[in-house]
């Protein structure tokens, strides 16, 4: 055969195998059987009894391979071409990403000898190439001949045309085998989280997290480890002589440490020979600990704390990569979530166990019902406060156990928001048909999707019968003092008339006595007036009044007791003239001289006491200001309830009735009350009536 006819041949041979591994490529994903097909044809078509093919990862480490000798082509064979690739002939062809052409082994370089292979059967020449990608190299095909000079530039040229053809074929493979990888990782991450969220143990869930994680990540021992304390305590192992044995061994958590950096950092940590790495542990109790080289920690976190480790170990130096830490972290995640859970559910039941202990030993009656009343739980207290059981309880509305006072409207439960709670005094029905005054105290709490009203029954037949006795205390008072102190009044004002200007230290005596003996006076009136003024019934004997001369009255009233103590009274009544106010004169009196006698009482000697009057639209405003100690914040409503001081140790003692009574004559009049106040810097009690028609 002529020389030409031989070229024609090779060339269509080659379009040929071109086409042939076209065919291969498209019909082929599976990584593993392409390289074989692909190594298969270019022998048969290049020549040659051996070759190789390698595939590299994104570190380029070998992936995956194929090698061929005696004219076939073997599988599982990629380990034993570490050598070359790191030392010999395609290492050289990746790292400076051409071909290569070698006539002879003896005389080259580049190409690995082996001392052990001379002889016959030795590679006497070889041609190699890379396989590439627009971006990186993929890999290397290598074929090898016995005879040197055996390959020419054509066979080098043929072979990088099949290179590129495997380049694109083989990226595609390796994507596609990712996206296996990454679908199977996907599934066996749900699979972990349907068996975390069907039990609450960790210890059933974190050997199945080792166990899934070996059939993505090859390793040869893996553990788990908690925190507890300042240890780490061992509670899963796999890959290890004896994994029972192992359990319960403890590391000291130091940030010196592998295992402490990562909890520190709450990262992962990749190690490619943690024999060479400072702060590696090998333990006596876990003789692997010696053939550990390449390592992966990741920390467990819950709730951004780092509460343990999860370990991958392998006995080679650099085994793992970014990618296999990605994998390990996503089920050091898993693991975690199965502690968070048991954490969680060992807090949830903590808590039930408190509430319960709260709810059975509470002194109060409590009910629980839906947002319809139905009660659904009662405790021992309700059971017994109502003489019904539990089971007696359950099912029956809340409202057919009581019935709101006369002047309370029953409560519309739907309108209740969340956390809100309602208050009201109701009167509730004994098993026997007694009727027993309580304050219903009704709370609506939502946990999740359930909506729950929490019913307290507050037991207040002993406050009643306080309150009775003291009306009736009350009314003693008055109708028994009254009388006396109004002739005691009378005598006084009479004696003091009676005396002449000689006698003025006897006057001034008599003024002392008289003084007290008024103001005694208008607390017994103010106690009448309070029980008269609570219940509706109080009488207001309004006329027409000038608000300048009550003031006028009222600071002649207190003015010895505020000279007394050094104290400055101003008047602020303004430049334009108060009208008349229709009110119950008396009364009105009785509040100025109450909030100028406070005034008095809680101002430092020597201070300074201003009362004002005016005009403010249809309301005529009434003041007195102190520069006194001041009310602290949130107690301005509460100083104007009945027996309510706020006052520290230290401060002049009352009753708490002044004020009290103040509020309710002025709301009497259909006005208001209120304070403005400063810590430290005094207080101001307005109060303001109402003008009427102009």
């Amino acid at each position: 055969m002529s020389e030409r006819v031989q070229t024609r041949e090779r060339a269509r041979a080659s379009l040929d195998l071109l086409y042939r591994i076209s065919r291969e490529l498209a019909a082929q994903l599976d990584l593993r059987q392409l390289l074989q097909h692909i190594l298969q044809l270019t022998l048969e078509t290049v020549g040659g009894p051996s070759g190789s093919i390698l595939v590299l990862n994104e570190h380029g480490r070998i992936l995956e391979g194929a090698l061929a000798f005696g004219g076939h082509v073997h599988d599982h064979t990629a380990e034993q071409l570490s050598d070359t690739f790191e030392r010999g002939l395609a290492g050289w062809v990746v790292e400076h990403r051409e071909p290569a052409l070698v006539k002879s082994t003896a005389d080259d370089p580049r190409w690995l000898r082996r001392p052990e292979r001379e002889g016959e059967g030795e590679s006497r020449s070889a041609i190699s190439v890379p396989l590439m990608t627009r971006v990186r190299v993929v890999g290397v095909l290598t074929l090898v001949h016995p005879e040197p000079g055996r390959f020419s530039e054509e066979d080098l040229e043929l072979l990088s045309a099949i290179a590129d053809q495997a380049g694109i074929a083989v990226e595609n493979a390796r994507l596609f085998s990712a996206e296996q990888e990454g679908r199977r990782f996907a599934s066996t991450l749900q699979e972990i989280a349907r068996s975390i969220s069907s039990t609450l143990d960790p210890a059933l869930v974190f050997p199945q997290v080792l166990e899934q994680l070996e059939r993505l990540i090859g390793f040869d021992s893996a553990s788990i480890l908690l925190r507890d304390g300042d240890v780490l305590r061992l509670v899963a192992a796999r890959g290890f002589r004896d994994n029972r044995a192992i359990i319960g061994l403890t590391l000291p958590v130091r940030p010196e440490m592998l295992t402490g950096r990562v909890l520190t950092t709450r990262h992962p940590l990749v190690i490619e020979d943690v024999q060479e790495e400072h702060g590696w542990v090998q333990s006596e109790e876990v003789p692997e600990s010696r053939m550990i080289r390449g390592w992966i920690g990741a920390p467990l976190i819950v709730r951004d704390h780092a509460v343990g480790v999860l370990n991958v170990d392998s006995h080679q130096v650099g085994t793992y990569g970014a990618a296999e830490s990605e994998v390990v972290t996503a089920f050091a995640d898993q693991a975690a979530a199965a502690v968070s859970n048991a954490q969680l559910f060992a807090e949830t039941q903590s808590a039930r166990l408190r509430y319960a202990s709260l709810f059975e030993d509470s002194i109060d009656p409590i009910l629980i019902s839906d947002l319809q009343g139905t009660i659904s739980d009662a405790n021992v207290r309700a059971q017994a406060f109502l003489g019904c059981s539990r089971e007696e309880l359950l099912g029956r509305s809340v409202l057919e156990l009581h019935a709101p006072n006369n002047e309370q409207r029953p409560l519309a439960l739907a309108s209740l928001q969340e956390g809100e709670t309602k208050a009201y005094e109701a009167r509730a029905t004994h098993q026997d048909g007694r009727q027993l005054p309580i304050e219903i105290h009704v709370k609506r709490i939502d946990i999740g999707p359930q909506v729950t009203l929490q019913w307290i029954l507050r037991d207040i037949s002993e406050r009643l019968a306080l309150d009775e006795l003291r009306l009736d205390m009350t009314s003693m008072i008055f109708h028994d003092l009254r009388s006396p102190l109004g002739n005691i009044i009378s005598s006084l004002e009479m004696m003091q008339s009676s005396l002449t200007t000689e006698n003025e230290p006897l006057r001034s005596v008599l003024s002392i006595a008289l003084r007290s003996s008024r103001r005694l006076s208008r607390l017994v009136e103010s106690l009448l007036d309070l029980g008269q003024l609570e219940s509706g019934q109080a009488v207001l004997h309004k006329t027409p009044a000038a608000i300048s001369n009550l003031i006028g009255e009222a600071v002649e009233e207190v003015h010895p007791v505020a000279e007394a103590r050094g104290h400055l009274l101003q008047f602020g009544l303004g430049k334009a003239e108060l009208p008349m106010v229709e009110m119950d004169v008396d009364m009105i009196r009785r509040v100025l001289i109450n909030l100028l006698e406070n005034a008095i009482k809680y101002t430092r000697t020597g201070g300074r006491i201003g009362v004002a009057a005016r005009k403010h639209g249809r309301e005529l405003l009434v003041s007195v200001t102190d520069n006194g100690p001041g009310i602290p914040a949130g107690e301005e409503k509460a100083i104007f309830e009945k027996f309510a001081r706020v006052h520290p140790e230290g401060h002049p003692k009352g009753l708490g009735l002044g004020l009290a009574f103040s509020r309710l004559a002025v709301e009497a009049h259909g006005g208001r009350i209120w304070v403005e106040s400063e810590l430290g810097k005094g207080s101001t009690f307005t109060f303001a009536l109402p003008m009427g028609n102009p």
